[in-house]
């Protein structure tokens, strides 16, 4: 099924039974997933360093909305972690580049302390930079693949987002989990 027939299923799913979305608090860290690579393992890969190795100390703002680098953990206990932009180049079959000529890149981390399996497919995201929208680039060859498998009570994820921009210096990102989760806002 493509993800646009699984995003109309899960709105249809929500409208019908009436579901409110959990809410989101932001917070300095996201908790660990039991596979979570430890520090020595991680660092011996040739992986970039995840959201979790770039977390920052300052606190999320009091609008509900947190700076790149901090976590959002919602009350149901699935936790999202968005790193701080780095410059990011597609590759020449990359897709949703075509308006742009700047392009940032993201490290995102999901935990998932729900007591249940969560779907990790449902994730959309979208970017305002400057006064304008910008377009999530889909570069399988260089971001890797989206995660699709269902993600087991305790464990983690974490995979890229790009996108093109109109001011890598200037960025609101929003990011929904799913249709049953509030959105969580990162700005630079």
């Amino acid at each position: 099924m493509s993800r646009i027939q699984l995003l109309g299923i899960g709105l249809a799913a929500i409208l019908a039974t009436g579901c409110t979305a959990v809410a989101a608090t932001p917070a300095d860290s996201a908790p660990a997933g039991v596979n979570q690579p430890s520090a020595t393992s991680a660092a011996s890969q040739s992986k970039p360093a995840t959201a979790a190795t770039s977390a920052t100390s300052s606190a999320p703002a009091n609008d509900g909305t947190a700076t790149f680098g901090q976590a959002f953990t919602w009350e149901d206990g699935l936790s999202l972690t968005v790193g701080k932009p780095s410059s990011f180049t597609p590759s020449k079959w990359a897709a949703g580049k075509e308006k742009f000529t700047k392009f940032v890149v993201f490290d995102v981390r999901v935990v998932n302390k729900t007591g249940k399996p969560w779907d990790p497919s449902l994730i959309s995201a979208t970017i305002q930079s400057s006064n304008q929208e910008g377009s999530q680039v889909y570069d399988s060859g260089s971001l890797g693949e989206d995660p699709s498998t269902k993600l087991l009570n305790g464990r983690e994820v974490t995979f890229k987002i790009a996108f093109g921009v109109d001011d890598p210096k200037d960025l609101v990102l929003e990011i929904a989990p799913d249709f049953a989760h509030d959105s969580a806002i990162f700005t630079s």
